[in-house]
């Protein structure tokens, strides 16, 4: 049974949700009144971050508590072309902690996408869905997206790859998800506080939702991103060359016929492209609006079974979603906030302390805040592996001694791009180093869309000096053996052949 010393944790993770869609971050047309509500109760933290903008590399640091180069998953765990499906063994994972080191009931229900499905009905998680025959077909998947294999479209939007799906809400895979942590919270065993995960597969694409819940928005409503253009002038050539990708299969178009930049073409054109992704956003904001719905109804279950108070609840996503800015969908080897940038709300057992934090935090400080909640001090380590993040709890309680001046990030690669990035932030500057590529250096006080690659202008040295030097030692301190290959005067030359 939950006390104050031992709190029952409950994760609600989200996948692939970016922070200026919820209305406890800023202003937005879509409605989620739930997560608002949750947020009137927790410390709603506004530089949040993602150490990787990948799924699976995201998943496993919030498990593990290490950056990707600490567990080996460097890329999404998906058949047929990941070139790294599983962690590197002998990794210890939170589940494995909680089995080991306490008396809580651990659960994951939902997407798992940490390796294979089978990786989650084999781990030491107490409780988690399992196929069944007769069952829905994503129960055997590790990732639960919503698409055509499990109901046909009703309603088709951009050209097939959004809409409503003929399926029942109780059978679309973010309600069954919240229905299989609502049951775990009605059958646990009363007498032992629980860890529990629910994983909504959403909003990640395909945006597909039940019929009867139906497209809630009216495109017209919808306000397009300022950078949804941009011409990636004096920036990486791989990003022009995603784009250019990304257009060419959307249009059926052969590559000869592809305009890369938005003065390239016709306005006809762009209006149609801004139409259409107005329609796809109506899908997208219908879809996270379900999932407020249901993150309402588990907390309402919660506190039913008067389990509300004694609960810390954490709100997160794994990375956001770039959703047509910059041209770009889905998300890839860059490093936009859009994707890098997550929700991230801490509601602390007891008596709500609600607030705001704009200490930079990751992931993986989620996984050191759940250890300390669970064990009741904080924890250096996890089965002998060194944390890489902090406690959030002393953040909570008031205490400004929090050391991280920036955010690190890195990227290793996926179908988008396989090759090394990192990314360094401080909220005004952030810069990003691309081992192949040119480097980047955005001024987000005023660039804050990142359409004015710096890096190269002689009079922003100082800065890219300090960012360089933070990049470096965080490096060191994580033991990110790629900056071996990082020589800053190096990257600063190849300007001379960067054409600029």
């Amino acid at each position: 049974m939950a006390n104050a010393s031992k709190p029952n944790v409950l994760i609600l993770l989200c996948d692939q949700l970016r922070i200026d869609l919820l209305s406890c971050y800023q202003e937005t047309l879509v409605r989620t009144p739930h997560i608002s509500a949750l947020a009137q109760d927790s410390c709603v933290f506004e530089r949040a971050y993602t150490p990787c903008a990948i799924c699976s590399p995201a998943r496993a640091s919030l498990l593990t508590g290490l950056y990707p180069h600490g567990h080996h998953m460097f890329n999404n765990s998906t058949p047929r072309y990941s070139y790294c499906e599983q962690l590197r063994p002998g990794v210890a994972m939170i589940q494995d902690w909680v089995d080991d080191e306490s008396d809580y009931e651990s659960a994951w229900f939902g997407k798992w996408h940490v390796g294979p499905a089978q990786d989650l009905f084999d781990s030491r998680f107490h409780h988690t869905q399992k196929p069944y025959e007769g069952g829905p077909v994503f129960l055997t998947s590790s990732h639960w997206h919503p698409n055509t294999r499990i109901a046909p479209l009703v309603e088709s939007v951009g050209r097939g790859t959004a809409g409503t799906l003929d399926v029942a809400m109780e059978g679309f895979p973010d309600v069954v998800a919240a229905r299989y942590a609502q049951e775990f919270l009605h059958n646990r065993d009363g007498a032992r506080p629980f860890f529990l995960t629910c994983s909504f597969p959403g909003p990640h694409s395909p945006w597909m939702v039940p019929d009867e819940w139906g497209i809630r928005y009216d495109p017209a409503d919808i306000e397009l991103w300022p950078n949804r253009f941009d011409n990636f002038e004096g920036k990486p050539i791989n990003q022009r060359k995603l784009r250019l990708m990304q257009d060419v299969r959307a249009e059926g178009l052969p590559p000869s016929a592809a305009r890369p930049l938005p003065d390239g073409e016709s306005r006809q054109t762009q209006e149609r492209k801004d139409r259409e992704l107005q329609e796809l956003l109506a899908c997208c904001f219908s879809y996270l609006e379900l999932i407020d719905r249901m993150v309402g109804e588990l907390v309402a279950t919660l506190k039913e079974l008067d389990l509300y108070e004694e609960t810390a609840i954490i709100f997160t996503a794994d990375h956001g979603d770039m959703a047509g800015s910059h041209g770009l969908m889905n998300k890839g080897a860059y490093m936009y906030d859009e994707i890098y940038r997550i929700p991230l709300l801490l509601k602390a057992p007891g008596t709500p302390q609600p607030g705001r934090s704009a200490a930079f935090v990751h992931l993986m400080d989620v996984t050191a805040t759940c250890l300390h909640l669970m064990a009741g001090e904080k924890q250096e380590s996890m089965m002998g592996q060194n944390l890489h993040g902090e406690s959030l709890l002393p953040l909570m309680q008031g205490n400004d001694d929090w050391g991280r001046a920036m955010h690190y990030a890195e990227y290793h690669g996926d179908w988008y791009g396989h090759y090394s990035a990192r990314m360094v932030t401080d909220g005004r500057w952030k810069l990003v180093w691309n081992l192949t590529d040119l480097c980047e250096l955005y001024d987000l006080e005023n660039d804050p869309h990142e359409l004015n690659n710096r890096f190269y202008d002689p009079q922003y040295e100082d800065v890219r000096a300090r960012c360089f030097d933070y990049l470096m030692a965080e490096a060191k301190r994580t033991d990110d053996a790629q900056l071996r290959l990082l020589l800053p005067q190096v990257e600063i030359a190849a300007q001379g052949t960067a054409g600029l």
